[in-house]
Order: C-alpha cells, then sequence, then structure tokens
C-alpha cells in the first residue's frame, strides 16, 4: 500500500503517532482533524494493521487552552512494524505544507539521515563491484 492509498487524514494520523501524539485527544490537538475525524482513521489504521489501539482505563489530567482539565483517558494508537514501515517510506510533498516547523526540521533530518546511509551503502557496494572485476 502506498501513501496514495490513504487519504490526507489517515496520513495526518500515522504522522502523528510516529511524532508521539498516541491518543486521540493529542492527535486533534495537534491535526485539523476532529475527535470523530481521528477515531475512524483509528478504526481505518487497526482494520489494515498499520496501527494497534487500546482504551486505557482512568482518567488523565492534561492543560488545554491554559487551563487543567480531568477527562477519561482517551484511546491510545500504536505503529505496527507494517505502519512504521508504511511512515518511513511515504514522504507526499504536498504535505509539507501540513508540518508544522519543527516537524519540517525532523523530516529534513531524517532525510540527510537516509542520503547518508544509501550514500554509505553505495560506496560498500561500489568496492564489491570494483573487486569482483579485478
Amino acid at each position: 500500500m502506498t501513501s496514495m492509498d490513504l487519504d490526507p487524514g489517515c496520513r495526518k494520523v500515522l504522522h502523528a503517532i510516529q511524532q508521539g501524539h498516541d491518543d486521540i485527544q493529542k492527535i486533534t490537538s495537534t491535526t485539523t482533524l476532529s475527535n470523530s475525524q481521528v477515531n475512524y482513521r483509528f478504526q481505518k489504521l487497526e482494520e489494515l494493521e498499520m496501527i494497534t489501539v487500546s482504551k486505557p482505563d482512568g482518567w488523565v489530567t492534561r492543560e488545554i487552552d491554559g487551563q487543567k482539565r480531568k477527562f477519561k483517558a482517551p484511546k491510545q494508537a500504536q505503529l505496527t512494524d507494517q505502519g512504521r514501515k508504511h511512515v518511513e517510506k511515504s514522504f507526499d510533498p504536498q504535505d509539507l505544507d501540513q508540518l508544522s516547523q519543527e516537524e519540517l526540521i525532523e523530516k529534513i533530518h531524517e532525510l540527510e539521515d537516509q542520503i547518508d546511509s544509501l550514500e554509505t551503502q553505495f560506496d560498500a557496494l561500489r568496492r564489491q563491484i570494483q573487486q569482483l572485476l579485478r
């Protein structure tokens, strides 16, 4: 499945989970999606085996708009290996305008790390080919 197979909302949810925003409340506060939209994406992504969803017991206290609020613990999600691979491989340049400056910087660092890794692998492959041709 490619990033084009998922709607933008699913891609936003996967990206948010990867960034550590692992529950419905955190995802709605960092995206333009509503609770019901995130809940729908949770169901869809769980069916696709890209995330696992759990519902913790108890209450959480969070600061929202400068006020501390207490509410039932929201559903939490974790990326599966398949979801993690999908997020790492998918990169849609159209999503750039939806990322914060911090997320853009992190994405640049991830891409630089990937380039460094690919250059190292390419150099090793080149040396192996040169040795075989001698």
